[in-house]
Formats: structure tokens, C-alpha cells, sequence
């Protein structure tokens, strides 16, 4: 470890350190972190859930400067800057965060300070952490899990990933991914669904297909794998009109279209995943979790497996056979153009029922409130 590592890690733990013995006993806030900058995923859920039932509670977020424009009124906004972002987490009584913060780089928690992990999606094909099989020591620093206090899980394939590709040993709340409780109950969001489609200029005429391909992780900039002409032309021949939402990971700086000319919509800015699957008809996606949430609405689901061996040799392992598990599988154009083509010969409520079985998917449809609870009981013991 350089030097310069080592000076910044030690400034940084005296800070925090710092910070933490002066906070205030009587002010007690919880500090929510998303993809290290957005307001999304499992943490907005468990924020918005957490306002609504106390209100009185101060909720802090990290937010980057162009995510801004979403966050309500009520929460304390910090940017990403070391000394105020670490300050507020420092002195925070509970932590919500999606990803794994680098311990190994400095980060202090607390005796005091209660870190719920929520992670990003439970039910990806992918290996993650230990699992991928990387093993570097800069793996296993950056999941070290051996300070969270609490692991949000939703499903026994959920768990099992966390114990073996986290090591995580300490308590779970098996109760779903707070972001799915509105695809879980997909039918009370429709006047929400409307919003998002008006916002992004959909017409109710017209059925959605995301494409959310994953991160490759040694590439920023991904080439679109699928054929969006070729797609949305086969989509349409079962006499409906389609357009095609294209999603990057968060990861990714942006998806290459190449020579595809086709009428498309790229929503990788938009600030939260769960409303596009809301608003989605149907769902294109190759090793992502996300793939695992929209079979919840029982729509249908399809994996874009074009570069399976090259993923395989260059960037992951997959923990499971899609294929076995009942997922519709495409290798190439034209697999994909032949199952879109005859896409309502498939029984998909069977095909979500069999593959959530096969997870051993537990989502309530409560989570969000569930977590809520365990913070609020969390802030009146501290």
C-alpha cells in the first residue's frame, strides 16, 4: 500500500472518529446512501417509507449535485465531499446503504452507529464478491461485511449469496427488496406509473420494452448487444405498437449503439430504477438481479445471453443455469426475434411462478415498512 493510501486512510478514521464522539446525543438522524451519489433504489424506498411514519425523524441523503432535483423538501441533502459527506455518516445513529463502503480505506462505524445493508438486487444469475472467484485483496476489503448490523434479503438464493459471495454472518430481515413493494402491488401504483410515462413522454397507446444490460467489469462503455430495429419489428407483429427504453448501469458510462438507427429512448439518467420497471411491458436484461425483480408482475422476462462465453472468460461466473431455473433465453438476434415474435404463446405467470420458486423468493410487499420499523425501534433505544 502506498504511503499517500495509508496517510489518507488514518486522516480519514481520526475524522470520523472525531466526528462521531461529538456528535449530538439528543439529535439523532439516519444517514441513506445509494450507488454512493443517487436517490434510488432499496434506500429512497426505506427513506420515503421511514418520513411517512415519523416524520419527526432527520433523514440525511449523499446526493450528487445532478440528482438534486428529485430529493424532497424534507431531507438534509450532503454532496459527496469527504469532510461534510463523512461528518454526516459519522454522526448519523443509523446507516442505510446499497453498497459496501471501503472499510479498508478508512471509513469508521461507530459502536453506536447501526448499519443496515440493503445491497442492490437479490436474485442476479451473476456470481458477486468472493463468489466471482477473483479473490484480490482489494475484493475482499471492499466486501467486508463484518460491521453491518442487519442484511435486507428476499429470498433463500438471496441469503444464501450474501452469507458465501459477502461472508456475511450477522442478522437478516427476510421480507423483500424495499424497492419491489410497488411491483409487488403493482395494481395500487397505477396513477405513479402514469407520472413516470407522462414524464418521459409515453403515450398509454404504446407498450414498453427496457433494455437494462449489466456492467461488464473491466468495460465503461458497453455496445448494445441487441438489434433494436430487429426487436421492436418482431414485437410488432403481433399487432401492437412498441418503442424501446434503453438503461446502463450505473457502472456503465453509456451503452454504444453502434449502426443501429431504430427510434430509441436512452434512460440511463433517469434517477431510479424501479419506476422503469413500473412502467415496463416487458423486460430485456443478461445477468442482472433486475431480471429477478420484474418477474414479480408476472410480465414477461427475457435474458440477452449474445456474449455468454466472453462473459464468462473476461468478467464473471454465473451462480446458476438461467435456462434451469425457467428464464426465456436468447443466444443470438435471432433466438431473441423468433420468442418476441411469438411472444404470448408463453405462459408467463407459469414462468415467473417457476422461477420464483426456484429462488425461494420471499417478497412481502412490506418491506420498506418493515425496515422502517426496525430503525425507528433502533432510535429509540440509542
Amino acid at each position: 500500500m502506498k504511503i499517500t493510501t495509508i496517510i489518507k486512510k488514518w486522516v480519514r478514521k481520526t475524522y470520523m472518529y472525531l466526528c462521531y464522539l461529538t456528535r449530538s446525543r439528543k439529535e439523532k438522524s439516519v444517514f441513506f446512501a445509494s450507488f454512493r451519489g443517487q436517490y434510488s433504489d432499496n434506500p429512497r424506498a426505506i427513506s420515503e417509507c421511514l418520513h411517512e411514519m415519523a416524520p419527526d425523524v432527520k433523514i440525511v441523503w449523499l446526493v450528487k449535485s445532478q440528482f438534486r432535483k428529485y430529493v424532497p423538501d424534507y431531507v438534509t441533502v450532503v454532496p459527496p465531499t469527504p469532510r461534510l459527506a463523512l461528518k454526516a455518516q459519522a454522526q448519523a445513529s443509523v446507516w442505510v446503504l446499497n453498497y459496501t463502503y471501503r472499510k479498508h480505506l478508512g471509513v469508521y462505524k461507530g459502536r453506536d452507529n447501526f448499519y443496515i445493508q440493503t445491497w442492490h438486487g437479490d436474485r442476479g444469475v451473476k456470481a458477486i464478491g468472493y463468489l466471482t472467484g477473483q479473490g484480490s485483496k482489494n475484493d475482499i476489503d471492499g466486501h467486508n461485511m463484518s460491521d453491518c448490523n442487519l442484511f435486507i434479503a428476499a429470498s433463500d438464493y438471496g441469503v444464501r449469496k450474501a452469507q458465501q459471495g459477502l461472508r456475511y454472518e450477522g442478522e437478516m430481515m427476510v421480507e423483500g427488496m424495499p424497492r419491489n413493494d410497488k411491483l409487488v402491488n403493482i395494481s395500487n401504483y397505477g396513477s405513479e406509473a402514469d407520472k413516470v410515462r407522462k414524464a418521459l413522454g409515453i403515450g398509454n397507446d404504446v407498450k414498453v420494452v427496457l433494455y437494462a444490460p449489466t456492467f461488464r467489469d473491466e468495460e465503461r462503455t458497453l455496445q448494445c448487444a441487441i438489434d433494436i430495429g430487429q426487436t421492436l419489428e418482431s414485437l410488432e407483429a403481433n399487432g401492437e405498437k412498441w418503442m424501446c427504453l434503453v438503461r446502463s448501469h450505473s457502472l456503465t458510462k453509456k451503452i454504444s449503439m453502434g449502426s443501429d438507427s431504430a427510434a430509441y429512448l436512452d434512460v440511463s439518467s433517469y434517477p431510479d430504477m424501479a419506476d422503469l420497471l413500473l412502467i415496463a411491458d416487458l423486460l430485456l436484461t443478461d445477468y442482472s438481479s433486475c431480471a429477478g425483480d420484474f418477474l414479480l408482475t408476472e410480465k414477461p422476462v427475457v435474458l440477452v445471453h449474445f456474449d455468454k462465453e466472453e462473459y464468462l472468460s473476461k468478467a464473471r461466473s454465473l451462480w446458476i443455469n438461467p435456462v434451469e431455473a425457467g428464464y426465456l433465453v436468447a443466444k443470438d438476434q435471432t433466438e431473441l426475434n423468433t420468442i418476441l415474435s411469438h411472444l404470448y404463446t408463453y405462459d408467463h405467470k407459469a414462468i415467473a411462478n417457476k422461477i420464483n420458486k426456484f429462488y425461494g423468493t420471499k417478497e412481502s410487499g412490506k418491506s420498506s415498512e418493515a425496515v422502517a420499523k426496525r430503525i425507528i425501534q433502533e432510535l429509540k433505544q440509542q
